[in-house]
């Protein structure tokens, strides 16, 4: 039991929740002329005096198709960045939840967020939560460690060729919906928790160019890959680690890069998976996240305190200007249509590199 609990714990340290809300908000519309509903724009004015802790985390980055920046966040909802200011979106303008974890914009250009109530669909003027199907099975230990295992949660979320999303559960697999009904899946992998249940947790979905789906499960499920109709699994066990998969990317040349929680970095290709070390040899990058950027560089952070690096095209090599110690815990890693790179992570961390120097926007967004 007490082994079971202490992989609750590692869980936690992508899973903090940071003011889970238990009413869910439902079409709230933006910018109305009360002091509750009015958008948050932020001013150098206006008070900094609240830290950030480590349940503080800017989860995801995201360049929309007006040019416009969303960063989303465990505790303030979502930010957006028009290259000037910020403007904070929360429950108090409507948002779904203040903990969001995935951003989206479909091919009909609505903003879809992933929070802790379920789907959050944003038409430009209104929000409205879509709770994902109800997991009817509670059991004590599930009650005892909600919210850090908290299967209504959408913790990724991608819109297939086909128009359909992918959903990323925080403890009940993957669902597939195509706007009028949801499809379980992957509820039955990974390790069974001290409930006799699954319990899945899908951190990270991604689409190949020939369609394929990919999933990663932080629950000991290690990659499942959705081909032709049918589900093909990849334990990533003895040797890649423990099958805990955090995040899943794929470049330009349609490799499949892997973040483990205690494996380092795999790459697959020619149907194989390839253990990719950093510079130092004895060294394996945990809980890895990744960015192929516009001008072919590819990036991955730590958020197991290893930092940021870059791909040789043999080796990651350690990121090392001015600051660039500070950047820890980085969880995200996106791109502005200037060409500028994002991180972002725990303790409210916002970083920006402009191609010479690193910019500390972490308060800044606040004002």
């Amino acid at each position: 039991m007490m082994r079971q609990r202490s992989f609750f714990l590692v869980i936690l340290v992508g899973f903090i929740c940071a003011g889970c809300e238990s009413k869910i908000h439902t079409t709230l519309k933006k910018g109305e002329n009360t002091d509750k509903h009015s958008v948050a724009h932020v001013t150098a004015k206006e008070p900094q005096s609240t830290p950030y802790d480590s349940g503080d985390i800017v989860t995801s980055g995201f360049l929309d198709a007006s040019g416009m920046m969303w960063f989303a966040t465990t505790k303030e909802g979502i930010f957006t960045y028009d290259g000037t200011d910020f403007t904070n979106y929360s429950t108090a303008e409507g948002l779904c939840g203040n903990q969001v974890w995935a951003i989206l914009q479909d091919s009909d250009d609505m903003m879809w967020f992933g929070t802790q109530n379920g789907l959050c669909r944003y038409n430009g003027v209104n929000f409205e939560t879509i709770p994902i199907p109800k997991d009817t099975v509670m059991t004590d230990w599930l009650e005892q460690v909600y919210p850090i295992v908290n299967p209504k949660a959408v913790v990724s979320l991608i819109q297939d060729k086909t128009g359909d999303f992918w959903i990323g559960s925080n403890g009940a697999g993957a669902y597939r919906y195509d706007k009028n009904k949801f499809t379980s899946y992957l509820k039955e992998k990974g390790k069974l928790m001290p409930d006799s249940l699954h319990h899945n947790v899908i951190l990270s979905i991604v689409e190949a160019h020939d369609g394929d789906i990919w999933f990663s499960s932080f629950s000991h499920g290690g990659i499942s890959q959705f081909t032709e109709g049918r589900f093909i699994d990849h334990a990533l066990k003895d040797g890649f680690g423990d099958g805990m998969i955090a995040s899943l990317y794929i470049d330009r040349k349609e490799h499949l890069w892997v973040g483990t929680r205690n494996g380092g970095i795999y790459k697959y290709e020619d149907d194989t998976f390839v253990n990719v070390p950093d510079a130092n040899q004895d060294n394996q990058i945990a809980m890895a996240t990744f960015l192929e950027d516009s001008n072919g560089t590819l990036w991955v952070a730590s958020y197991a305190r290893k930092g940021v690096y870059t791909y040789d095209g043999t080796a990651f090599i350690p990121f090392d200007i001015e600051n660039s110690d500070q950047l820890n815990d980085v969880k995200t890693i996106s791109e502005d249509k200037d060409g500028n790179i994002w991180f972002g992570g725990r303790y409210g961390l916002l970083w920006r590199f402009d191609g010479e120097e690193l910019k500390d926007f972490t308060f800044a967004k606040r004002g």
